[in-house]
This record gives C-alpha cells, sequence and structure tokens, in this order.
C-alpha cells in the first residue's frame, strides 16, 4: 500500500540543463568540451554534491582538470543558478497529489553552493513534508545509506512508500532497500501512478 512518493529532484522536478548553458558562452566545440569534462562529466562533480568541498576547493579541482581554461571555469560555477530551471508542471503536480492525500518527499545529489544559487528555483519544497540533499549527509546517491537516512528520519515504511528519479542506478538502489521505484520519464507518469491509486500499487 504506497501512501508516499520521494522524488529526486534534478530532471524530475527541475531541469539540470548545463549544457545548454555552457553552451550559452559561446565558447569553439573544442573549449566546451574540456569545460565539461573538467565539471560536470567529472567525479569531482559528485564530490562537490556530496558537500565536503567549499565552492572554491571545488573550483580548483575543477581548474586542474583543464588549468587553461581556469577563468572560465570559475565564471561558469559561479553561474550556476543559470543551469537550474523549474518545471512548469512542478507545482500543480505537487498540489494534485497532497491533495489526494499523498505524503511527498525529495532525495536529490545536491551541492550547498548550487542550492545557494538555485534556491528561488526550489520553492516547490515548502510544499513537500521532506526531504534530504546529499551535502546535508555528506553522501550521495546510489549508496543505500542516504535512502536509508531519509526513512528513518521521516519514519517512512519502504513498503509503504515509491521513489521516482531519472538515473536508473538510483532506482536499482532504492528497489535493494525495499522501495517501490521507477525511472522517471514524465509527469505524466505521476498523475497516472497517482489517478489509478498508488496505495493500489504492489512491490516489485
Amino acid at each position: 500500500m504506497i501512501h508516499t512518493l520521494i522524488f529526486d529532484i534534478g530532471n524530475v522536478l527541475v531541469a539540470f540543463d548545463w549544457e545548454k548553458n555552457l553552451q550559452s558562452y559561446g565558447f569553439s566545440q573544442e573549449k566546451y568540451e574540456a569545460i565539461a569534462n573538467a565539471i560536470y562529466r567529472h567525479k569531482d562533480w559528485q564530490e562537490m554534491d556530496r558537500g565536503v568541498l567549499t565552492v572554491e576547493e571545488a573550483i580548483a579541482r575543477f581548474a586542474g582538470n583543464a588549468p587553461q581554461y581556469a577563468e572560465d571555469i570559475r565564471r561558469v560555477i559561479y553561474d550556476t543558478g543559470k543551469t537550474i530551471r523549474q518545471y512548469p508542471y512542478t507545482k500543480p503536480l505537487l498540489k494534485a497529489l497532497k491533495d489526494a492525500g499523498l505524503k511527498l518527499y525529495y532525495l536529490s545529489n545536491y551541492g550547498k553552493f548550487g542550492y545557494e544559487q538555485t534556491k528561488e528555483q526550489l520553492d516547490f519544497i515548502r510544499m513537500m513534508d521532506g526531504g534530504l540533499f546529499s551535502y546535508e549527509v555528506q553522501m550521495v546517491k546510489p549508496n543505500p545509506w542516504i535512502f536509508a537516512e531519509l526513512l528513518k528520519r521521516y519514519r517512512i515504511d519502504p513498503a509503504d512508500a515509491a521513489f521516482f528519479d531519472d538515473n536508473p542506478v538510483n532506482v536499482e538502489a532504492a528497489r535493494s532497500m525495499g522501495l517501490y521505484a521507477e525511472v522517471f520519464r514524465s509527469y505524466t507518469q505521476i498523475q497516472k501512478f497517482a489517478l489509478t491509486g498508488a496505495a493500489a500499487y504492489p512491490q516489485v
């Protein structure tokens, strides 16, 4: 019996469109790829999400991955707020789910600096019953610990909850913790889940 929905945030409730933002600088293709590899495609990005690096420490690491573009990398990081855009459906969807009597939580890999730069785009979290950002606990998905911490903190029975994330690896981690979980594809998927009776969904 599912009465609780848990959402990833990036590319589920907001667009995390770093590609479009990076393209907006007009860099050459070679420079674009080098900076993308140095920041967003590098494992150091996950360390920033984990909350173990200050923004200056993170910039130093990213710049070390492509030192010839150090100043551009600094500029891109300080423009982090431009990478996040709230989807038009987010607030209406959450309201409809709340009106249907469902409990709503978030579980997102999100760095502290990123949150500070984008919190206006994340104002919908006030509509939810709670959640965790990775930087708050210095752990990122798909580590099972962060799922366990959310469940414990909010006294959520995994048998009563469903999880939606755009990353299949995170979905598998959620399933390993006893949660019903689906790869997120569209907001209509959530609408259908709720309208057809989320409480009746079996665990898989």
